[in-house]
């Protein structure tokens, strides 16, 4: 059987557009939680940047592998997932590999919850590598898996970090935390 690639483009001027309100909902970021040695990290993308761009796929659509994903609801920006996120991404970058458990056996529903925030549903998508947060979102339009976590229309919250860790394997790290609250 023969596999069709289809690219992606990310963000159009009409899709920006329409995104564009939703940078209202960005609240102010929280005191981020920083693994030891983190403080040489630095932030790749700021809030209204990624809030953008994945609203503005999600508002699109797309095609994870061979299945269409229709257009989803528009994601608020959280305050309690970017700090487990953040959390997160250092402690897989201290560790030279992607890994949705912590080193401390933790899973992305604990470390949202230690943050404060009651889920009825969770993902996670994380990536190492690009330092654009347009191409890490590229790189998971082609992973069906990590494509489908991303459309997912009954996802209301997120959180997407991308940093620069100086002397870690990869470089860039990024983690995006997507969430439903328990009803």
């Amino acid at each position: 059987m023969r596999k069709h690639l289809r690219h992606h483009r990310v963000l159009s001027a009409v899709q920006a557009a329409a995104a564009a309100a939703c940078l209202a909902a960005v609240q102010p970021a929280a005191a981020q939680a920083q693994a030891p040695g983190a403080a040489a990290a630095r932030p790749l993308a700021s809030a209204e940047e990624v809030l953008l761009l994945v609203n503005a796929q999600r508002a699109a659509g797309a095609h994870c592998g061979g299945e269409w994903q229709p257009p989803a609801p528009p994601l608020r920006w959280h305050a309690a997932m970017e700090a487990a996120a953040t959390e997160h991404l250092h402690d897989v970058a201290a560790r030279g590999q992607l890994s949705h458990d912590g080193s401390d056996g933790s899973t992305v529903g604990g470390r949202i919850r230690r943050h404060g925030y009651v889920w009825g549903g969770v993902g996670e998508n994380l990536a190492a590598g690009h330092r654009s947060a347009a191409r890490t979102l590229e790189q998971w339009l082609r992973s069906p898996a990590h494509c489908r976590t991303l459309m997912q229309g009954n996802y209301r919250d997120m959180a997407l970090v991308g940093h620069e860790v100086p002397g870690s394997r990869h470089v860039a790290w990024w983690a995006l935390v997507l969430a439903r609250p328990l009803q």
